[in-house]
């Protein structure tokens, strides 16, 4: 119930602000109220659902304090690993991260925007996996399913999608150099960029209710 959850949380198909019902949840996945429950608690804590009492739960909003811890925690996590990463970056890893590049093309011309976003990933991670340091990995994990559902509502400004297509372009570039510098350079301008627009769309989202 939690992984599903989860999932479909990161990817907007629970949108922001829904309402999480236990029992409609609990006849959905044919179990008890109780593991619903841990369910929602374990989302809770990871900031992805709101509760109050007697109102209930929902998915949690978009916010820019959300935003902005993510994308602190990405910094830290992502720049180490491009620069360990593109340092010894392997030709496998190379092959992959090129393949990765051209699926992105791809998705981008056909609009496809599920297969873009994974191919995206795809090209990071097999940069990533050459830093050889798992468990900064799983870390990361945990932050990109928070902030998939801020970047698919990035992708909702056409220029904005387009865009998003000059950081791996940067880091490959880096691993095919062996350069960690310019890895590391490429994955923070990258993060920063994501932020810097989001914080733009999200303000003016947030404005009308100030």
């Amino acid at each position: 119930v939690y992984r599903i959850l989860r999932q479909e949380i990161g990817r907007l198909e629970l949108a922001p602000g829904d309402r999480l019902r236990l029992e409609e949840l609990a006849g959905r996945f044919q179990v008890s109220l109780t593991p619903v429950r841990h369910a929602l608690r374990r989302l809770e804590s990871e900031g992805l659902v709101v509760s109050q009492p007697r109102r209930g739960s929902r998915v949690a909003p978009l916010s820019l304090e959300e935003l902005e811890e993510i994308q602190a925690l990405r910094l830290g996590l992502e720049t180490f690993l491009a620069r360990a990463g593109a340092e010894q970056c392997t030709d496998a890893a190379l092959a992959e991260m090129e393949t990765a590049r051209d699926e992105m093309e791809r998705a981008f011309r056909a609009g496809d925007l599920d297969a873009y976003l994974a191919s995206f990933w795809n090209l990071r991670d097999a940069c990533y996996a050459c830093a050889d340091r798992p468990r900064l990995l799983r870390a990361l994990e945990d932050q990109r399913i928070r902030v998939e559902r801020y970047i698919l509502f990035l992708c909702r400004d056409p220029k904005a999608f387009a865009a998003l297509r000059r950081g791996p372009d940067t880091l490959l570039e880096a691993c095919r150099a062996h350069d960690g510098e310019a890895a590391e350079a490429a994955t923070r301008d990258a993060l920063v960029w994501v932020l810097a627009a989001l914080q733009a769309m999200l303000g003016e989202t947030e404005a009308p209710a100030a």
